[in-house]
């Protein structure tokens, strides 16, 4: 089944694209269903992405911490190792004073593993437009965009009809 149409739904009213996103999850067309929404609302989120997993972001972030954690370590005992200074009869590995290191690096690449962790999952920069977008879903108007085959179409226009959109456009994409 190929996904070569993309309906377009606008919605006034927050409680009729929450309809809406239901009947599509009931029918399994959730994971082709894009959500654009003027304000941010947690009632539509939910609804769409009921039951899908956890944003992988926390990994990234858990990634850069140890990778940061484990380097900074690995440097400052090299470090100590090769040039070493004898400091108050302390060992040349002094784990206690390698803490503040490794706790500062641990922070930094924790930051900047989730930066690169919230670009990558977020797809930004978006390079290319999204089909079904239109300006006014980021003025006024709630917006729900369905792939679907061809002859899926027809039947997706009349349930977003019956829910009370306002305006319901088909197209197609490539």
């Amino acid at each position: 089944m190929s996904t070569d149409y993309v309906v377009v739904g606008h919605f006034k009213f927050v409680d009729d694209a929450r309809k809406a996103i239901i009947s599509l999850r009931n029918h399994g067309l959730v994971p082709k269903t894009v959500l654009y929404s003027p304000v941010p609302n947690h009632d539509l989120e939910e609804e769409l992405y009921y039951g899908k997993k956890r944003s992988p972001v926390r990994r990234f972030t858990l990634l850069g911490a140890l990778t940061g954690l484990s380097g900074a370590f690995l440097m400052t005992c090299w470090m100590s190792l090769d040039y070493p200074l004898r400091v108050s009869a302390k060992p040349l590995v002094s784990i206690p004073s390698f803490v503040v290191i490794g706790f500062e690096c641990t922070i930094l690449l924790g930051a900047i593993f989730t930066l690169i962790g919230m670009l990558h999952n977020s797809r930004i920069p978006h390079i290319f437009s999204s089909p079904g977008y239109r300006p006014n879903f980021s003025k006024d108007i709630f917006g729900l965009v369905v792939r679907v085959a061809k002859d899926q179409a027809p039947g997706i226009e009349s349930e977003f009809r019956s829910f009370g959109a306002e305006k319901v456009e088909s197209e197609y994409v490539r």
